[in-house]
């Protein structure tokens, strides 16, 4: 009889996945270093860089997060120049990735163009056109932030 493989997930089942310092706490690390940057300002930028609905409240959830410690992460990735901060329509979020931004219909929030191909998706004009009703990632959280590492490594 062949014994049964079940893979562990990453991060502790009681906690969420897309809490990069759980689920990729070296890819956190790496972030880090690279940026110069906080762990937490590490953790939120790999969420704003892989996740489409990063919303302010989504990410203090996952991440356990006062108001005053998303801010102080988001500060420091400002200073770095990593993300731009500011208000844009429908998003639920005040820090934005660099590049193009697709102010993507219902059901759909607004996101950075740089996130369609990760969850499989394109988008023509304000519509998203996605393998399911919302934008969901087709991997696991902790490979899908490593894959928008890399594409972003790439793109520079």
């Amino acid at each position: 009889m062949m014994p049964t493989f079940t893979p562990t997930p990453p991060a502790p089942p009681t906690t969420p996945e897309a809490n990069p310092a759980l689920s990729a706490p070296g890819l956190v690390a790496g972030t880090a270093r690279a940026l110069g940057v906080g762990a937490d300002a590490a953790s939120l930028y790999l969420q704003l860089l892989a996740l489409a609905r990063p919303t302010d409240a989504a990410v203090r959830r996952w991440n356990g997060w006062t108001a005053a410690r998303h801010q102080a992460a988001q500060a420091e990735l400002v200073a770095v120049g990593a993300v731009t901060a500011g208000r844009r329509a429908r998003a639920g979020r005040t820090a934005f990735v660099l590049g193009e931004w697709l102010d993507a219909k219902a059901p759909h929030l607004p996101l950075e163009g740089c996130k369609l191909a990760a969850h499989l998706a394109s988008a023509s004009g304000k519509d998203v056109y996605a393998p399911f009703l919302r934008l969901l990632p087709p991997v696991p959280l902790h490979e899908l932030f490593e894959r928008a590492v890399r594409e972003a490594q790439e793109a520079v």
